[in-house]
């Protein structure tokens, strides 16, 4: 939707809302793991959406660094859609087309990206492709706060694509890996091999998700039957599609006492290999800092992950 590429290796990601901000600051390294240099979700109040974002950049080091921004999940739809046969040039202007009655939102007041997804090694229909719908207002939103503010802001992204960023650092993505992660209200699903996103897809949580469950609750039982149900038809799909080996692991994020507990109902369901995202395990934390590892910071670090190689 906005891109301008940099070359620098830092990279802060930023996901504004309405009462907190979540703020990331990345420094990749082409060995070794990225370095963790902030992340945490801050109030609103210290400052406006914006604050937290500019106490970083006023840093003389960090003026130029890039920004990428996320939208908010209510701001924009995902849908997978047939690709047009059209020029390269012409395919934003075909999608516009297909997306008039699969979407919840006037068509005009969107703005629209698209990014492939691999084809199956034995395509008998049309290509797929994945179209990004947002609302104009949203984005103009996220470019009002943050341009005046960060001369690096160069990319809005989805939360889709910056848990992507997020599950091609985990070890088992090199041969195929399923991540969960974990909101107030739903799950986003992720399967990802070589950095690559196959299938991407939002679940809706029940309400007994919402606390930590006891051993043995009922309840928590029937909804981890529900959710491995919906878990297990995607890594099917992927398995039916793709000739992969099939996904044997499962890492759910962030590593809290809720994913703790949501393991241990899928470990009941599913013979898949499940585990805790540790982010300590994938980057180097500096010294003493404390990790808000929630849905929105996970979010601001996937977005912080951002590079030429991911684009999409």
């Amino acid at each position: 939707m906005l891109n301008r590429p940099h070359g620098n290796t830092w990279r802060i990601g930023v996901l504004p809302g309405e009462s907190q901000t979540a703020v990331a600051l990345v420094r990749a390294r082409k060995d070794g793991r990225p370095f963790l240099k902030h992340c945490a979700v801050h109030p609103v109040a210290e400052g406006g959406a914006e604050g937290p974002l500019v106490s970083l950049v006023r840093e003389r080091s960090m003026v130029r660094v890039p920004v990428s921004a996320v939208v908010r999940t209510e701001d924009y739809q995902l849908v997978q859609v047939e690709a047009p046969e059209v020029l390269p040039s012409e395919m934003r202007a075909a999608v516009r087309w297909r997306l008039r009655d699969a979407i919840d939102f006037n068509i005009d007041d969107a703005v629209f990206d698209v990014f492939e997804i691999p084809d199956p090694p034995r395509r008998t229909n049309n290509r797929m492709m994945y179209a990004v719908a947002a609302r104009n207002e949203a984005v103009q939103r996220v470019t009002t706060l943050i341009a005046p503010y960060a001369r690096g802001f160069d990319v809005i992204d989805i939360p889709e694509l910056c848990q992507r960023n997020l599950s091609a650092l985990l070890p088992h993505d090199k041969k195929g890996v399923a991540m969960l992660t974990l909101a107030d209200k739903f799950a986003q699903l992720a399967l990802t091999r070589e950095g690559v996103l196959y299938l991407t897809r939002r679940i809706e949580l029940a309400r007994a998700y919402d606390m930590p469950r006891r051993t043995g609750d009922a309840a928590s039982d029937t909804d981890a039957s529900a959710l491995a149900l919906e878990v297990q038809r995607s890594l099917d799909y992927y398995e039916s599609h793709y000739d992969h080996t099939p996904i044997s692991h499962l890492v759910i994020a962030p590593g809290d006492a809720r994913a703790a507990a949501l393991a241990e109902g899928l470990r009941k369901e599913m013979s898949l290999q499940i585990e805790l995202f540790n982010i300590a395990d994938l980057f180097e934390v500096d010294a003493g800092l404390s990790v808000d590892a929630d849905w929105q910071c996970l979010m601001a670090l996937g977005a912080a992950l951002r590079s030429d190689r991911a684009k999409a």
